[in-house]
């Protein structure tokens, strides 16, 4: 399974050319420069290189009261436990700025500030209101996540008011809108409490967690505060390191080396993909949005990557194939494809040779190799077809070299980039076969 450490993924991303030259030095010789010319001139491959050296963290203003789940909730966003860094930027009173980063890689920038009624305690009104809208005009923030108590319904109408005059603040001095998204925490603890895992939530968790909505909907509705969305969440992970659950306060006693040891041992997060889509279409600018997706849907990257690599090579399969001479394309596009299974484990963190690339065909076990004899062998049976009417075989042998090529690069993703289990994967593979000799025989 591909790695979910983003900047080590980012890293291999960024040495993708390098990785891919080393891989088509392995093809047959007739084939490098044509798939070289090919990968290196994508417009759309080039544009993804240039998004590793230009992405930027995106900035996001977190509002919220005491014990709402912030430091949680940004831990769901991406998926791990990320630790904050305190030390960039001087702290008020009224508000915290943190860093929160990986490997000594900032994934994202967090304004962190207490509701409204919290903060201006602590000081006079007018004093702690012009600290934060200080803050937040420095800090310019990408978009605004306001949290709420899904188990609490408080009374939020003062930090909805709060929250729409810094909005009023931001634009006046800014010319933009600051977008804001509503995110209701916790639903996790709405009844049946007992229940954490999302896919068990019974119709009777789906109706509280529809009235906490209507609840925090209305307030806001009654503040005047225009919102993106209402979305509520559960942020609830439970972290085990070296498969031993750690509770919370033993999480806060651990350095930050071995922060990064930390694992999912049960995953209650529910709305956060939700959550993550508001975020992608608020943010305006480009950068900040290609570093949304790096710091939480790193995944997802690879897996867009992976199928641009498989529609390329499966595209140059179909014109290694159109060649009329039976037999001479069958060595190729074995290299062919033991090429993408390279390229796709590559991405994946796993540097895996030639051999290892033939290895995982290999244990396709029987499907592979049944996939692979009937692929090869329709190819070159069709071709015959030109020894009684020309170029009739060769167009059945590109679509068929094409859909096979295409089957091999599907289960090589499956298995390194979405961690699916190789007897899955076989028999994932083993209808796609299925698939391409019937569409074989129809083309007949």
């Amino acid at each position: 399974m591909a790695d979910k450490n983003s900047t080590y993924a980012i890293e291999r991303i960024r040495n993708i050319y390098k990785n891919l030259e080393k891989i088509i030095d392995s093809v047959p010789d007739p084939m490098q420069d044509k798939l070289r010319k090919i990968i290196l001139n994508d417009e759309e491959l080039k544009r993804v290189m240039d998004d590793m050296d230009n992405y930027r963290p995106p900035r996001i203003f977190l509002m919220g009261r005491t014990g709402v789940g912030k430091s949680s909730l940004i831990n769901a966003i991406n998926g791990r436990y990320l630790a904050p860094v305190n030390d960039v930027y001087s702290q008020t009173e009224a508000c915290d700025m943190y860093d929160y980063e990986e490997n000594g890689e900032v994934l994202m920038q967090i304004l962190d500030t207490r509701g409204t009624s919290e903060s201006l305690a602590l000081d006079e009104k007018i004093s702690a209101e012009d600290k934060i809208k200080s803050e937040v005009k420095d800090f310019m923030p990408d978009v605004t996540i306001f949290m709420l108590n899904a188990s609490h319904r408080d009374d939020v109408l003062t930090d909805v008011k709060f929250v729409k005059s810094i909005c009023e603040d931001y634009k006046k001095a800014n010319g933009v809108d600051l977008p804001v998204i509503v995110a209701i925490n916790k639903v996790d603890e709405l009844a049946p409490s007992r229940i954490k895992d999302p896919k068990e939530y019974p119709i009777s968790k789906s109706k509280n967690i529809s009235e906490v909505v209507k609840y925090y909907g209305k307030i806001i509705e009654e503040g005047d505060l225009e919102v993106k969305e209402i979305i509520p969440v559960s942020s609830l992970i439970d972290w085990m390191i070296e498969d031993e659950f750690i509770d919370v306060d033993s999480i806060n006693d651990l350095s930050k080396s071995r922060l990064s040891d930390l694992e999912i041992q049960f995953d209650g997060r529910f709305g956060i993909d939700n959550l993550i889509d508001a975020l992608e279409e608020s943010i305006s600018d480009y950068d900040a949005i290609v570093g949304l997706r790096l710091a939480c849907r790193i995944n997802m990257v690879l897996a867009n990557l992976s199928d641009k690599f498989i529609n390329m090579f499966s595209g140059f399969a179909a014109t290694v194939a159109i060649t009329p001479i039976p037999i001479a394309d069958i060595y190729p596009l074995i290299g062919l494809q033991i090429a993408l299974v390279s390229l796709i484990a590559s991405l994946s963190g796993r540097n895996i040779s030639k051999e290892t690339a033939k290895e995982f065909l290999l244990s396709l076990g029987g499907v592979g190799l049944a996939g692979n004899l009937f692929r090869l062998g329709s190819q070159q049976l069709s071709k015959l077809l030109n020894l009684i009417l020309p170029t009739a075989g060769t167009a059945v042998s590109a679509t068929v070299a094409a859909m096979g090529t295409k089957a091999i690069g599907e289960a090589s993703k499956s298995y390194y980039i979405e961690g699916i289990d190789l007897a899955k994967v076989k028999n994932e593979y083993k209808h796609r076969v299925k698939d391409i000799k019937k569409k074989d025989k129809e083309s007949k």
